[in-house]
């Protein structure tokens, strides 16, 4: 099972971070978890080089410590519930690399940052928000500006058929496993295998029904041999026929599941600048928590 112990969390000023504390504080309180709040700053003015350096310096010391007076006043009320609380503001034009750096730094092995929303109240991912997940070591959880309800379901979603990444398939498991006991839910696991197209049968004579049956029957064997390898217990499955991105976003709705934990490859160089078709659709798509290892 992955501890967490030290949460990094990050703010921003706007109604979300209010929201994205609570559930920082809960998940810490349960856990037993200290905390660390960040709020990345960056004004473009400061660093024209055509000005004087004195007068650069003072503009961002300025915005620093104007981002540290907020923060404080946004944790008055909140740093008597955890056993320890630390925070900073943190000067990066990148928000992403400041999180990353932040993370690195002050060993945690949890992210926590809002989700941003569109118009419609929906989920969506920012350049930003693909850089951290690219990038970062540790979980990142992406929250929406609403309570957890009491006693959620976590859904993890995982490759049963795919024996290549048993190791990252794992790492889910464990990950919403801990998170399901450290907030009192329900684990869901949901499993999807490729769509079949029935209206091929006649001519390339193939029984679609029989092959359907067998390749649910080796997903279930596959989700099996992870959850015991990973030493993990589940309420309920879900073995679902169709696109991933699809499916999964319906299970989480059909299920009202709080958090989806999933995991997406790592990569490096050119390719780092994607996590992957399927796994970015997923994140585009599914309008809950979610958190994302790779």
């Amino acid at each position: 099972m992955l501890g967490v112990d030290r949460i990094l969390v990050v703010v921003d000023q706007n109604e979300a971070a209010t929201v994205v504390l609570e559930k920082a504080v809960a998940l810490a309180k349960a856990a037993d978890a200290e905390l660390e709040v960040i709020h990345v700053v960056y004004e473009g003015i400061a660093d024209i080089p055509v000005q004087d350096v004195d007068h650069n310096q003072v503009i961002k010391t300025y915005a620093l410590q104007a981002a540290e007076a907020w923060l404080e006043d946004q944790l008055d009320s909140v740093r008597s519930k955890v056993k320890k609380l630390t925070s900073a503001a943190i000067w990066n034009k990148d928000e992403w690399l400041g999180v990353v750096h932040a993370a690195e730094v002050g060993g945690a092995n949890l992210i926590i940052k809002a989700a941003d929303r569109n118009d419609d109240g929906l989920s969506i991912r920012t350049p930003q928000d693909w850089n951290l997940l690219r990038h970062s070591d540790v979980p990142v959880m992406l929250v929406k500006a609403n309570a957890w309800v009491k006693g959620p379901i976590i859904m993890a979603a995982i490759d049963a058929l795919n024996d290549d990444q048993a190791a990252l398939n794992q790492r889910v498991l464990q990950e919403a496993d801990n998170l399901t006991s450290i907030l009192g839910g329900e684990l869901a696991i949901v499993a999807t295998y490729p769509l079949m197209e029935p209206w091929a049968e006649p001519a390339i004579g193939i029984d679609f029904a029989r092959l359907k049956d067998e390749i649910e029957q080796s997903a279930r064997k596959g989700v099996e041999k992870l959850t015991e390898a990973a030493g993990v217990s589940y309420n309920y499955l879900y073995i679902e026929e169709g696109r991933p991105a699809m499916r999964i976003r319906a299970m989480v709705e059909e299920t009202n599941a709080e958090m989806l934990v999933m995991g997406t490859v790592g990569r490096t160089g050119v390719k780092s600048f994607v996590i992957g078709n399927t796994s970015e659709t997923i994140l585009h798509y599914t309008d809950c928590d979610v958190v994302v290892l790779r």
